[in-house]
C-alpha cells in the first residue's frame, strides 16, 4: 500500500513532539504556580490582618479601616518586582485624589453630577501628570470617596492617606521580611517558560532546516519574536528577588546563586535576539535554495539542547558542563558545515551559531575571554 503520509511524516511527528513537550511543560508550570500562589495567599491574609490591626492602633483611621487591608493585599498581589512601585502609586494616588477632589468640591459642591465630574477630572489630570495605571486607579477611587461621603463623615482625607501608607508598608514587610518567598523559586518560575520556549524554537528551527521547511522556520521565528512577555516577567522576577535578598536577612544566603541567575538573564536576552536572526536567515536559506550541509541543522539543534540542559543544571544546582559541551559541539558542527560549502545565509547562520554559543558559555559562568577562546578553538 502506498504511504499516504508522503514526505510529511517527519513534519507531522515534529508537530506532535512539540505538542507533547508543551503539554508536559504546562502541567509542570501549573503545579509550580499552585505551590507558589498558595504562599502568596497566606502572605495576603497575614498582611491584611496586620494592616487592619495597625490602622486601628494608629487611631486616626475611620471606624472601619477597610482601606488599609485592601492596600496591603494590593501590594502583596502586585507583580513580583513591582511591589515597591505599587506602594508608591498607592500613596501618590491617594494624595493626588485628595488634592484634586478637595479643590473641586470647594468650587462645585456635592451631588451625583458633581461626583461624576470630579472623578472624570481627577483621572484626566492623573493621566496627564503620570500615565501610570495604578496611580490613576487609586486617584480616581480616592476622588469617589472624598466627593461622595456625606458632610457628617468629612475629614476622611488624612485617614485615607494613613491607611494607604499603613497597608502598603505592612504588605512590603510581609513579602520581604516576615514571610518571603524563596527568591530562587521566584526567578525560576519566571525563567522556565522563557528557557523552554527558546529551547523548543531553536530545536524547531533546526528541524525546519533539516527538512527545508520554510513554513516551519517562519513559525519558529514568530514564536521567538513573541518572547517579549516572558523576558519582561523574568526581569521583574529578578528585581523582586533582589529586593527580598537585600532586605530579608534570612534570604541573603541566596545572593550568589541569584547573581548567577541575573548574569544568565542578560545573556539569555542576547541569545533570544541572535536566535531571531538565525531563524530569519534560515527562512531565507530555504527559500533561496542555498547549499545546506546536514551538520548546519545539527548545530542549531545542539543549541536548543544546550539551552534545555542549562535550565536543568540551574534548577539542580549542578555545574552546567553538559550545556557547555552542547554549545561547543554546535560550533564544531557549524564549522564543519562551512568547510562543506555555504551560501550567504548559511554563512550568516554559522556566525549566529558562534554568537549564541558564546553567550551560553558565558551564562554558565565562563568569562568572556575564555568563552571567545573556546569558540575559536572549536571552530578550527
Amino acid at each position: 500500500m502506498r504511504d499516504l503520509g508522503g514526505g510529511h511524516a517527519a513534519r507531522v511527528e515534529g508537530l506532535l513532539d512539540t505538542w507533547r513537550q508543551q503539554t508536559r511543560t504546562t502541567e509542570r508550570d501549573r503545579r509550580r504556580q499552585l505551590a507558589i500562589y498558595s504562599v502568596v495567599a497566606v502572605q495576603a491574609g497575614l498582611a491584611a490582618g496586620l494592616a487592619w490591626l495597625a490602622a486601628r492602633e494608629i487611631g486616626v483611621s475611620m471606624h472601619n479601616p477597610v482601606f488599609a487591608p485592601i492596600a496591603a493585599v494590593s501590594t502583596v498581589a502586585a507583580a513580583v518586582g513591582q511591589r515597591l512601585r505599587r506602594v508608591v502609586e498607592l500613596i501618590a494616588g491617594v494624595g493626588l485624589g485628595i488634592l484634586i477632589a478637595d479643590g473641586l468640591l470647594a468650587l462645585i459642591g456635592r451631588g451625583a453630577a458633581q461626583t461624576g465630574l470630579i472623578v472624570t477630572a481627577t483621572i484626566l489630570i492623573a493621566i496627564a501628570l503620570t500615565g501610570r495605571g495604578g496611580l490613576i486607579t487609586q486617584a480616581g477611587g480616592t476622588a469617589v470617596l472624598v466627593s461622595s461621603v456625606t458632610p457628617t463623615a468629612s475629614k476622611v482625607e488624612v485617614p485615607q492617606l494613613v491607611n494607604a501608607v499603613t497597608g502598603g508598608v505592612i504588605g512590603l514587610i510581609v513579602v520581604i521580611a516576615l514571610f518571603p518567598l524563596n527568591p530562587l523559586r521566584i526567578v525560576h518560575k519566571a525563567a522556565v517558560p522563557a528557557m523552554n520556549r527558546l529551547s523548543a524554537q531553536l530545536t524547531a528551527a533546526g528541524r525546519a532546516l533539516a527538512n527545508r521547511d520554510a513554513a516551519g522556520a517562519q513559525a519558529a521565528l514568530d514564536q521567538l519574536r513573541d518572547m517579549g512577555s516572558e523576558l519582561t516577567r523574568l526581569s521583574d522576577a529578578l528585581q523582586g528577588a533582589n529586593e527580598v535578598v537585600r532586605f530579608s536577612p534570612q534570604q541573603r544566603r541566596w545572593r550568589n546563586a541569584l547573581q548567577q541567575y541575573s548574569d544568565g538573564a542578560e545573556h539569555l536576552n542576547r541569545v533570544v535576539l541572535a536566535s531571531r536572526g538565525l531563524t530569519r536567515r534560515s527562512v531565507t536559506l530555504i527559500t533561496d535554495k542555498e547549499p545546506l550541509p546536514p551538520t548546519l541543522p545539527d548545530a542549531v539543534t545542539s543549541l536548543g539542547l544546550a539551552v534545555r540542559d542549562l535550565d536543568r543544571d540551574f534548577v539542580a544546582g549542578r555545574e552546567p558542563d553538559q550545556a557547555r559541551r552542547r554549545s561547543l559541539t554546535a560550533v564544531c558542527q557549524a564549522s564543519e558545515a562551512c568547510q562543506a560549502g555555504l551560501g550567504l545565509s548559511g554563512t550568516a547562520i554559522m556566525a549566529q551559531v558562534r554568537t549564541i554559543a558564546g553567550e551560553l558559555l558565558q551564562a554558565t559562568t565562563i568569562g568572556r575571554t575564555d568563552a571567545n577562546r573556546l569558540i575559536r578553538q572549536a571552530a578550527n
